[in-house]
């Protein structure tokens, strides 16, 4: 079966995905998260992209971010590589370390954005990790809703630039955001699905950007 094309463009953000060959635990250790967070800096800095979400879990990753040039897949394989690289050369091992090609989506930046923010933030209660998420110390949340500094620089998106910066308010939208079980949002599994394909937004949303990029 043949891949699916990359769409490269700058103007909405991905979601972006890598999982570990096997699905094995790796990211577990504060040692390792130090080499991802590490890489993934790196990366921003050596291709401008702007990383406004991520969360690490033990054997994947997710990732929001919007592309300032069209290198995205350049980022993408400039951090896998350097984890890789690190992370073989730390625990003393040889082969791959992730299990395929890293998954993208571009989002509409309305409900849908707010859902796949949701949605990456959740996973550690979902995996069983954390009951608390302010608990769960690999997820950018602890910038957003508890003010605490991360390892990665995180830039704003259009959720923050709407508040203007207001920090307090910043944090209770997203606690809130995280937190609220009534919250009229897709299933989980739901989101998992939407998040595998290319794009996900309405309708109309995929069959402009279908027209536009694969067509």
């Amino acid at each position: 079966m043949a891949r699916k094309p990359r769409v490269i463009q700058t103007e909405l953000p991905n979601h972006l995905l890598c999982r570990t060959n096997n699905r094995t635990f790796r990211f577990h250790k504060r040692q390792i998260t130090r080499i991802v967070f590490k890489a993934v800096t790196e990366g921003i800095e050596k291709y401008n992209v702007l990383v406004h979400h991520i969360v690490l879990l033990s054997n994947h990753y997710h990732i929001i971010a919007t592309a300032t040039e069209k290198n995205l897949h350049r980022f993408m394989q400039y951090v896998n590589a350097r984890i890789a690289e690190r992370y073989n050369r730390t625990v003393n091992r040889t082969g791959h370390l992730w299990g395929g090609r890293y998954k993208s989506c571009i989002i509409a930046t309305d409900e849908h954005y707010l859902g796949a923010v949701r949605y990456i933030y959740r996973n550690p209660i979902r995996a069983g990790m954390v009951q608390d998420l302010e608990d769960f110390k690999d997820s950018s949340l602890q910038f957003w809703a508890f003010g605490k500094k991360m390892d990665v620089v995180l830039a704003d998106d259009h959720l923050v630039l709407n508040m203007g910066k207001d920090r307090k308010m910043v944090a209770w939208y997203f606690m809130t955001l995280v937190t609220d079980d009534e919250a009229p949002f897709p299933s989980d599994s739901y989101m998992k699905a939407a998040l595998s394909k290319q794009f996900y937004g309405s309708d109309e949303f995929v069959k402009q950007m279908t027209d536009t990029y694969l067509t």
